[in-house]
């Protein structure tokens, strides 16, 4: 109650409430600005919905906002009743207004918007003047104001695609679900055109790895529980391996993808994370720094495009050195190899803060104590790397299964998960099929969640305790550094030679047939490319700073105040940022696309949909640094009168600037590169740059895709050094770098 009873005594002793601001945006936004809206754009509404005749419920509104007005500014009501009558008109004035709007289904206008927003900030102000939620007005109603948006756009999607999938025609049904799981599409094992029996490969490939499960978990003792799990999951392991290898649909075909990748990247990931902390020469640490950079800069379908100017048909290493005219690339083996390169230096950066973590004194004192340098690894190093492992696998297999562009690019003949789901709205027009599609993967995510839940299970992995450490980590053997190094030069050298083969593309005729050099790709992406360009880039840097505001918001409520439902709010937050980018496509086209919430064909439903998937990177990055700034900085604001907004503007937030503007970087640049979840939700007037280059290089541009890779990795990692420089000057490069 103390932090009410400053705002309660400035509210008594002036007979002012927080409120009337609210209630002033409220009418003003009431009487000027449209409240619906009968085309796509959100200041194209039609005069005759402000009539009062036309639109009774609104005359309500506006009684609520002058009740409200009325109430705050010239009664003088004790604290509590003056809170219950702002809870009860806010509430009231709040629902009339959806009702309006959900009962004619009219578009809503930016004037509902402010209106309705404005009526919600009323509610809380008056729950935190009764009492009922024991927070300062701001707070309480930056609870409601932040719960309502991941309520409306990220919990509501998601219900709506787990909606469509059961439903058809307004009628609760299993049918579509049952025809899409029974399609070949999804899932076939017999092929007709063969003389063998694909269903016989499977089954011996299901109960070849499932003996083989049972036999490693019966090493360690013939434990009968822990025996029936190896065989369960060699089982699943092996149809999966088989079905993948033998048979086809865009579900086996999906997971055996990921179950190659997941391990490769997470590998890989390990041994760069092990090279940076460890490794003697200086170089490497350096060149890892440049690694860290790639998944920023960089399209997801950016390498599937760079792999096939040397592995195409046309390809420098398969026509040219080989002679050969293959489709080896196109199909599982290419989407791996490009989704390996795309998503190792995702699980470098995540397992770099797992080594980092690393406590070197228990590695001390088990060489201290004779141990064997692999029996440290495996009895202390190996356990506290399972956090990071875990996540580093999970993220990759999520990745995997949500990557769109490199399977649209190279997966040939198979069906994926994640092209299905488009190819099922925007090629079949069924968004029914589409919905089950989108179910099926967040099923998959789901489970791939449990898994690793299961695997850490209950175990503590805290080596860092608040007391001073001591020691420094030991360095790899010579021989292993060498090996871990020759790994990083060659995966550098690949790298290096696909993002050239981009630049040196942008400037031939016509890859593997003319190569002359030529300026024409450029001139073209003048004329065509720069303005969509241009385009992503607005859109791109608005929706960065609303995701930053928000998720800096966000993560200010989850980690520094206390209320009813704040486990909930933080993990509806990170909610869309773990599920897969195809998924939330579909999401918004269904949640949006008609009645009072119609978005579909604005450039404002690409913004909200780069806002809630790019915000998660904001909350995680403010949790992580409002946890090393010590809470008395906020308790003496608090004991100056000062309210939670002018300790957020005064106190954290200068505090906070590494983590802001990293959040800021990370949401604009994903935003720049973002592909499987817009690609639905682009319309005429707003195309975006990564879609116009998938398109090019479907078509075979790829002399013009090129170029418009090149011209977006080359701008983004300039703004991105621009920044890393500014932040040096102001003396906070370290910390915005490693937040990065």
């Amino acid at each position: 109650m103390a932090v009410i009873g400053k705002t309660s005594l400035k509210g008594i002793a002036s007979g002012r409430s927080p409120a009337w601001m609210a209630g002033l945006v409220a009418l003003v936004s009431l009487l000027v600005l449209p409240w619906g809206r009968t085309d796509r754009s959100l200041l194209e509404f039609d005069s005759k919905l402000l009539v009062l005749n036309q639109a009774p419920w609104l005359g309500g509104v506006l009684l609520v906002v002058v009740a409200v007005l009325t109430l705050s500014s010239l009664l003088h009501l004790p604290l509590v009743q003056r809170g219950y009558a702002l809870v009860g008109l806010g509430g009231a004035g709040f629902l009339a207004g959806v009702g309006w709007l959900v009962t004619t289904s009219v578009p809503f206008g930016v004037g509902a918007l402010l209106v309705l927003t404005a009526l919600l900030v009323m509610v809380g102000i008056g729950l935190s003047e009764t009492g009922i939620i024991q927070n300062d007005p701001f707070v309480t109603s930056s609870i409601l104001v932040c719960s309502l948006f991941v309520l409306l756009f990220i919990a509501y999607p998601l219900f709506t695609v787990l909606r469509e999938s059961v439903q058809l025609k307004g009628t609760f049904t299993l049918n579509k679900i049952q025809s899409v799981l029974t399609s070949p599409l999804f899932i076939s094992i017999e092929n007709p055109y063969t003389d063998h029996s694909e269903q016989l490969l499977v089954n011996l490939a299901t109960l070849g790895l499932g003996l083989l499960g049972a036999g490693l978990a019966a090493r360690g003792g013939l434990r009968w529980p822990r025996v029936l799990i190896g065989l369960g999951v060699g089982l699943v392991l092996g149809w999966i391996a088989g079905a993948g290898i033998f048979g086809g649909g865009a579900l086996p075909t999906s997971l055996y993808l990921a179950l190659i990748v997941a391990p490769i990247t997470t590998a890989l990931g390990l041994v760069f994370a092990l090279l940076e902390q460890r490794s003697r020469a200086a170089w490497v640490r350096r060149s890892l720094g440049v690694v860290s950079l790639l998944p920023l800069i960089t399209p997801p379908f950016v390498f599937a495009f760079a792999l096939i100017y040397w592995l195409g048909r046309s390809g420098i290493i398969t026509s040219d050195l080989l002679g050969l005219k293959t489709s080896f690339l196109f199909g599982i083996n290419g989407v791996a190899i490009a989704q390996v390169f795309a998503f190792t230096p995702v699980a470098f950066l995540i397992l770099r803060g797992s080594v980092q973590g690393l406590n070197p004194a228990l590695e001390e004192a088990s060489t201290t104590l004779r141990a064997h340098p692999w029996q440290t690894f495996r009895d202390i190093t190996w356990p506290l790397l399972r956090p990071g492992l875990a996540a580093a696998f999970l993220l990759t297999i999520i990745e995997s299964l949500a990557d769109f562009g490199n399977p649209m690019l190279l997966g040939g003949d198979r069906n994926f998960l994640s092209t299905e789901v488009f190819l099922a709205l925007t090629g079949r027009y069924d968004p029914n099929e589409a919905a089950v599609y989108g179910a099926v993967l967040l099923c998959l995510v789901l489970v791939i969640f449990g898994l690793q839940r299961l695997w850490l299970g209950n175990t503590s992995f805290v080596t860092v305790t608040g007391k001073p450490g001591a020691g420094n980590f030991s360095p790899l053997p010579v021989w292993l550094e060498r090996t871990l190094q020759t790994i990083l030069v060659l995966w550098g050298l690949a790298v290096v030679l696909l993002y050239f083969s981009i630049f040196f593309g942008s400037f031939v005729q016509i890859w593997g047939i003319n190569n002359s050099f030529t300026f024409k790709h450029y001139v073209d992406l003048t004329n065509l490319g720069l303005p969509v360009l241009f385009k992503t880039a607005q859109l791109a840097f608005i929706s960065a700073i609303i995701a930053t505001l928000v998720g800096f918001l966000i993560a200010y409520l989850v980690s520094r105040q206390q209320f009813f439902g704040r486990g909930l709010l933080e993990v509806g937050s990170m909610l869309s940022f773990a599920t897969p980018g195809t998924v939330m496509g579909v999401a918004y086209i269904l949640a949006f696309n008609t009645g009072p919430w119609l978005l579909t064909g604005t450039g404002i439903i690409i913004v909200l949909a780069l806002v809630f998937r790019n915000m998660p990177a904001a909350v995680r990055g403010v949790i992580s640094g409002l946890s090393q700034i010590d809470k008395s900085l906020e308790e003496a604001s608090t004991l100056l009168r000062a309210p939670s907004s002018t300790t957020l503007r005064r106190v954290l937030i200068p505090l906070l600037i590494p983590q802001l503007l990293a959040g800021l970087v990370f949401a604009f640049v994903r935003g720049m590169t973002a592909i499987s979840q817009i690609i639905f939700l682009i319309s005429p007037g707003n195309a975006l740059a990564t879609v116009l280059m998938l398109r090019w290089i479907e078509q075979g541009d790829l002399g013009r895709g090129a170029a418009m890779a090149t011209v977006m990795i080359l701008g983004l990692l300039t703004v991105i050094l621009i920044l890393f420089a500014v932040s040096r000057r102001l003396g906070r490069g370290t910390s915005l770098e490693a937040a990065v």
